[in-house]
């Protein structure tokens, strides 16, 4: 089991580390914590390994004395809004992600979508299964299959509000956006240029990563080459995104937060917004401007749900792409920030490049990255030579 259990996930090279074995020891764990008698869903990308993974970890919850419902292929949004939209008690979707098709990984959830990290339940399993897998329970669970494909994107087409027809491009990166995204096309009306959205957990073109701006090169030329409106790409899971707008330059994360926290400002009036302690400081000048409270968050998506969810706020932002909902239970989804992405354009009049122009007012470094075995000396060094500034130490420090 060692280091298959990380800060968000169960996740490691499956047949190392991760395999089916271990997949049905955490699908019993994971139920005696939820309780017999309790209701889950669950759902897996295109990886090879996914079915025995996905099958072994249901017979785990099932003899644990969990009523599954199976959901086959989805992205994990999908999963989330099976979770919430079907009053399931937990959800669990099986995927690595943008890791390469060597690894697997399980995500889970409680009611309404809410996630389980190591901090607030997974380190549970891990002791269950270092103690002994717990008994079974006296009633197996039951087994049942429903897609929540049409489901899901009906509940996205309600919240196209666009009458544009777009000329963009998609880089679903051979990853779980390319499940669902013709479907979405075809029923929104739109078209778009079509860049890797055949599934193959192989990631023959490039990695499912869009965080890594190299994987974005392909879609930057396109938009060019081609003159679109903007382009966007997807990772692996289709939980992620990141967009290039019609000049074809990159959108930071912290960027569109911001545009998108402008929207609700102007929508809904005063409520709070998150964003992470990485981002640029226009997030909050502009969210102040409009009497809104801004609130800082430590990086990671269970952190940003839970604040989001603890405030009330209408949306969230985080700079490796993922951007949060109050109306999808808090949750992330790529393609509702699309949608939000083209209501904007549509509602504004104005391109992609202009709406976000303002926003850039500062120059952001990028990430610069050291290893050290000192972080708190070094933290508290940084702390003292700014002694009249203000330290924020939510997670590291923010001067």
């Amino acid at each position: 089991m060692a280091g298959v259990f990380k800060a968000y996930d169960v996740r490691g090279i499956y047949g190392q580390v991760l395999n089916k074995e271990l997949g049905y020891q955490v699908g019993r764990a994971f139920g005696a914590m939820l309780g017999a008698g309790k209701k889950m869903v669950c759902g897996r990308d295109d990886r090879h390994h996914s079915p025995e993974l996905q099958n072994a970890l249901i017979e785990g919850l099932r003899d644990a004395g969990i009523d599954v419902c199976q959901m086959g292929l989805c992205t994990t949004p999908m999963n989330y809004f099976a979770c919430f939209s079907d009053g399931y008690d937990g959800s669990v979707m099986v995927t690595a992600s943008h890791n390469g098709g060597e690894y697997n990984g399980l995500k889970f959830c409680r009611k309404d979508a809410v996630p389980v990290g190591y901090e607030d339940g997974l380190d549970q399993v891990e002791a269950m299964i270092a103690a002994g897998v717990p008994e079974k329970a006296d009633r197996r669970g039951s087994l049942s299959e429903k897609s929540y494909k049409d489901g899901y994107l009906a509940y996205l087409l309600e919240r196209c509000h666009f009458k544009s027809k777009f000329r963009f491009a998609v880089d679903a990166g051979n990853g779980m956006g390319g499940y669902i995204i013709q479907d979405f096309l075809d029923r929104s009306g739109q078209r778009a240029v079509p860049l890797y959205w055949e599934l193959d957990f192989s990631f023959p073109n490039h990695p499912a990563n869009p965080l890594d701006f190299s994987t974005l090169e392909t879609l930057r030329q396109t938009v060019r080459d081609q003159g679109l409106d903007f382009g966007v790409a997807f990772d692996g899971d289709a939980d992620r995104c990141f967009f290039v707008d019609d000049q074809g330059e990159i959108i930071p994360s912290d960027i569109l937060t911001t545009l998108l926290a402008v929207h609700y400002l102007e929508e809904k009036g005063p409520t709070a917004i998150v964003y992470d302690v990485r981002s640029s400081r226009v997030v909050k000048e502009e969210i102040d401007k409009r009497s809104g409270e801004a609130v800082l968050c430590r990086v990671g998506h269970s952190f940003m749900k839970a604040m989001l969810r603890r405030k009330s706020g209408w949306f969230g932002g985080e700079l490796a792409g993922h951007f949060y909902f109050r109306e999808f239970s808090y949750a992330d989804s790529a393609f509702l920030t699309m949608i939000m992405v083209m209501n904007i354009i549509d509602e504004k009049g104005k391109k992609l490049s202009e709406l976000v122009r303002p926003f850039k007012k500062y120059s952001p470094s990028g990430e610069i990255n050291y290893v050290t075995d000192q972080a708190d000396r070094l933290i508290a060094e940084a702390s003292e030579k700014f002694p009249g500034g203000t330290v924020c130490s939510i997670d590291g420090i923010r001067l």
